[in-house]
């Protein structure tokens, strides 16, 4: 995702009341006519935990851009679902993933459409990216083995950790 393409900015003026950037498409990216979703639960107990095994499939940790809608957006488009196992180091959220599945291209847009309206396009920062995949690491939710991070990234998560452990000693 990318939050810059979800909303009108000064360079996006040509837009009329009600269109979107077509750039944000590309952020709901299928492939076989399915777009890959995690859920989040209500109280979005769980959006830490999914964000840091989403992070982990990276090359870098980065700012990471999101987007929360209700299910029922789904429902009133009619678009199905299919549960399916995600593909992250952690195997919990990997139980969480779901398939959009069956999407058209005029369906895909009003999901874009109904998630402009009626979703919420968040951002988390570097620092509580790496926070996050530190927590989860410490935890033991993320298989250390499937981590994809550059080597670089994962000396940095372990040396927050090593700081972490530091302080809470004293």
């Amino acid at each position: 995702m990318r939050k810059n393409k979800w909303y009108k900015t000064e360079t996006t003026v040509w837009l009329l009341p009600g269109e979107f950037q077509s750039d944000l498409l590309g952020d709901l990216a299928t492939s076989g006519n399915k777009l890959s979703v995690y859920s989040v639960e209500h109280d979005c107990s769980n959006l830490e935990r999914v964000i840091a095994a989403l992070a982990a499939n990276c090359d870098n940790i980065a700012n990471f851009d999101y987007v929360l809608f209700e299910e029922t957006i789904l429902k009133d488009i009619g678009i199905k679902s299919e549960q399916t196992k995600g593909e992250t180091p952690d195997e919990t959220v990997n139980n969480c993933h779901l398939d959009l599945i069956e999407l058209s291209a005029f369906r895909l847009v009003d999901l874009a459409k109904q998630i402009l309206a009626r979703g919420k396009v968040e951002r988390f920062s570097l620092p509580e990216v790496t926070n996050f995949l530190a927590d989860s690491i410490q935890k033991g939710y993320l298989n250390k083995a499937k981590i994809r991070l550059k080597q670089k990234e994962i000396e940095k998560i372990d040396k927050l950790i090593r700081s972490n452990s530091a302080l809470n000693s004293d």
